[in-house]
């Protein structure tokens, strides 16, 4: 019965047709295509201008009704870069929230990285934010 059950097995294993495809790699846009989002809700130290840059932003109601923002943010430079953000909250009249501004927070880019940061406002009386970038 067992040599009967290692012939089963090997002869359904060569019925089996395995497809492998390979897509080639998407090279990056070159620097001069990639545009830079410009948006009054991003506040660049001007230190920082020439250094990183924003290439994407997005918020969204989360839920409970909490806001979710995520930037897109990439170096420029050819070397490892960090700073610091702070994002602050306002409410549907554009009245900040000082309870709920973040303390400064550090963020390190490598050479030529794109990453995102992502937060969840402290609460659903946030319907707008701003993000601050800083050298450290």
């Amino acid at each position: 019965m067992m040599p009967f059950l290692i012939l089963l097995l090997a002869a359904a294993d060569g019925c089996v047709t395995r497809v492998e495809t390979v897509e080639p790699a998407h090279p990056e846009a070159p620097q001069a295509q990639r545009q830079t989002v410009t948006d009054k809700r991003v506040v660049m130290d001007p230190a920082l201008e020439q250094v990183i840059h924003i290439v994407g932003i997005s918020s969204t109601p989360g839920s409970g009704g909490f806001l979710r923002i995520q930037l897109n943010v990439q170096n420029l430079t050819d070397s490892p870069k960090q700073f610091n953000y702070r994002i602050d909250w306002f409410d549907r009249d554009g009245l900040e929230l000082p309870m709920a501004a973040s303390a400064p927070l550090p963020w390190m880019l490598l050479s030529r990285e794109t990453s995102f940061l992502a937060a969840t406002a402290p609460t659903p009386a946030a319907k707008d934010f701003r993000v601050t970038f800083f050298p450290n």
